[in-house]
């Protein structure tokens, strides 16, 4: 007999049954509210950061249930076991003469326990989840804001909760791509497709609004404002990265200036002629590691301007600052 999800999250974390429905109950409301500015320099994003035994309650359900539910191949942010995936979502559409890029308004905070019950109850493990188990779910997971449960940006289990409940609507997408020969690829709330004919991207735009209008779960928003139409002869960012005209992955030509700024720093403190605070030397070891992952040869550059000691001494810097 199937254990009750209260029954193996209460397992798994060492408690009886009724402590882990109590810490449930009041999960929703134990959140600290922080606010970090918004990458776009434009006002500010609130995160919410939910109480230790709120979170200790949302990795059970990382480990034990959340992961029955299917995650489509088109998703490429927060996935567990996926190396490097802004690369990936970057190359998928490298070979393409046209993109699109397109997110959703408020995201998180529309995803509500229902789109995540209604994943669950179609699995035949948890087809006959009771009542109980979907209350405890709801509050387990979701936060309580603005008189309703809805998705925390902040909550380790949102990722993942967003990913199990966009299933349909990524299935839905990437037929549209198949069809038409094109790529589709979706980071959290950022969707990319790309194709090589003409149109077509406005053709994918009408297409989401479509399907979003004909689904009751999850109910999502374009965010017009942000749809942003890029071609082979344009800037085309792709979740952090650069996909560049000759159909590669770049870090940027911003990103690199920084880091050259960084190391030339870090260069003059190894010479103890400056300081390098320990938060740069994080930051540097950080940004070089990505560097090595998406765009090695400039890594290579690097160290062949800076030296393949300083370079290296950087990436694998510990606590060095003075």
């Amino acid at each position: 007999m199937t254990s009750s999800v209260r029954e193996i999250v209460a397992a798994y974390l060492g408690l009886d049954v009724q402590a882990a429905v109590a810490v449930a109950r009041r999960a929703p409301k134990t959140y600290r509210r922080y606010f970090v500015p918004k990458k776009s320099g434009s006002g500010m994003r609130a995160i919410f950061h939910p109480a230790k035994e709120t979170k200790a309650l949302q990795y059970a359900l990382l480990e034990t249930v959340l992961p029955t539910l299917p995650v489509h191949d088109a998703a490429t942010g927060y996935v567990r076991g996926m190396r490097s995936p802004l690369l990936r979502n970057a190359q998928a559409h490298c070979e393409f003469r046209f993109t699109v890029r397109l997110d959703f308004k408020d995201f998180f905070p529309s995803i509500v326990p229902d789109d995540l019950l209604g994943r669950l109850v179609a699995l035949d493990r948890w087809k006959d989840m009771d009542e109980e188990d979907r209350q405890f779910v709801a509050d387990a997971a979701f936060i309580r804001f603005q008189k309703q449960l809805c998705l925390a940006i902040g909550a380790p289990s949102s990722p993942m909760i967003s990913n199990a409940v966009m299933y349909e609507l990524d299935r839905r997408l990437q037929a549209f791509a198949n069809e038409r020969s094109g790529a589709y690829t979706r980071y959290a709330d950022d969707l990319l497709y790309s194709t090589n004919a003409k149109g077509q991207c406005r053709e994918f735009v009408r297409h989401v609004v479509s399907e979003l209008s004909e689904m009751d779960s999850p109910r999502l928003v374009v965010n017009d404002e942000k749809t942003l139409y890029m071609s082979r002869g344009t800037r085309r960012a792709v979740t952090g990265l650069m996909v560049t005209p000759q159909g590669g992955v770049s870090v940027g030509r911003a990103r690199k200036r920084y880091i050259r700024g960084l190391i030339h720093r870090y260069q003059e403190y190894l010479a103890g002629r400056t300081k390098f605070e320990e938060e740069r030397t994080n930051e540097l070891r950080g940004l070089l590691a990505f560097v090595l992952d998406v765009e090695p040869d400039f890594y290579n550059r690097l160290a062949l301007k800076y030296g393949a000691q300083t370079v290296n001494a950087a990436l694998h810097a510990r606590r060095r600052s003075r």
